[in-house]
């Protein structure tokens, strides 16, 4: 019989971490669930790893395949799995003993169950509208893959194409479009499922801020939202616009205190058309033409984030 859960690990270059990785997965408390590892092109010893698992428990199964990145990776997992709900890993990280147990405790009547990597501070299910809201915005709703329960039949291919230009921000279009795409409201569980490393050297922690990509990634997002239901979720979309202008305003001021860019100009129209009301911080770093006093606002607005994400404090 197929299992309830495939657990899809992508494997690049992971040969640190995967033992812990693996580990922690084969050793569930939950144990109706296969593992795939999809090695996707890696030139370390994780392709021989992943092989020796997979001749000493019959629940994993290896893919060996080209180099073609972790959405491409994960897509392919989706389509060998044989599980009613798919669950993500990355190859760097490690799951609870209890996480397969915890998640699908709460699969009836949805299609979306979402766990978290530290226990949060709200225990408050949300519906499906306020889950896209705080998608969108950035709040609430984790936007990683990881630390959730998808139910196999929504993840359609569609939901993993993605230019080339937006790495980073894969997770939160692909968790934006599949929101968008269920009609029951997904479930949480307010508890720790996933072990997350904090890695330096990730494309997320890499990536070099520019108005050129801000404008890419707002038009993947824009075009992953039904436009019969855009002008409602516009005060969360601007929000996110803005504060994604947060890291260029901290480097090149100027763009932000110019306007010239076509990306500023549709946002500044945006903000009068839709009526939003910016917070006192936002106005400052919209509206002010000082490229030093929109700097230290950008850099106040980083400091103030990150406070909040190590204590505990983010909405």
């Amino acid at each position: 019989m197929n299992p309830q859960i495939s657990v899809i690990v992508p494997v690049y270059n992971g040969e640190r971490y995967l033992h812990e990785c693996i580990d922690s997965i084969l050793n569930q408390n939950f144990t109706d669930f296969e593992l795939i590892l999809l090695d996707d092109g890696s030139s370390d010893n994780s392709g021989t790893i992943c092989d020796e698992y997979a001749k000493k428990d019959k629940r994993v199964r290896v893919i060996h395949k080209d180099n073609e990145g972790i959405n491409a990776t994960r897509r392919r997992g989706v389509k060998e799995a044989k599980g009613v709900w798919i669950s993500f890993c990355d190859n760097d990280d490690s799951l609870p003993t209890d996480a397969l147990d915890n998640l699908y405790e709460l699969t009836d009547d949805t299609d979306i169950i979402i766990g978290f990597p530290e226990t949060p501070r709200h225990k408050k299910q949300l519906t499906l509208k306020e889950c896209r809201q705080f998608l969108i915005s950035g709040k609430r709703v984790p936007p990683t893959p990881w630390a959730k329960l998808y139910r196999k039949d929504i993840l359609s291919d569609d939901v993993f194409e993605f230019p080339r230009e937006i790495d980073g921000e894969e997770d939160m279009i692909m968790n934006i479009r599949l929101f968008f795409k269920i009609e029951r409201p997904p479930r949480f569980i307010f508890k720790k499922v996933y072990n997350f490393r904090r890695n330096p050297i990730s494309v997320s922690h890499t990536k070099v801020s520019s108005i050129e990509h801000e404008e890419i990634f707002d038009s993947v997002r824009s075009q992953s939202i039904p436009s019969h239901l855009k002008d409602s979720y516009m005060p969360y979309i601007l929000h996110s616009r803005i504060n994604g202008l947060v890291a260029i305003a901290a480097n090149t001021p100027d763009i932000i205190c110019v306007k010239r860019h076509p990306y500023m100009k549709r946002l500044m129209h945006d903000i009068e058309q839709y009526n939003y009301h910016c917070s006192p911080m936002e106005w400052t770093l919209l509206y002010t033409t000082s490229t030093l006093l929109v700097k230290f606002i950008a850099n106040l607005w980083i400091i103030s984030n990150f406070i909040k994400y190590h204590t505990g404090l983010v909405n």
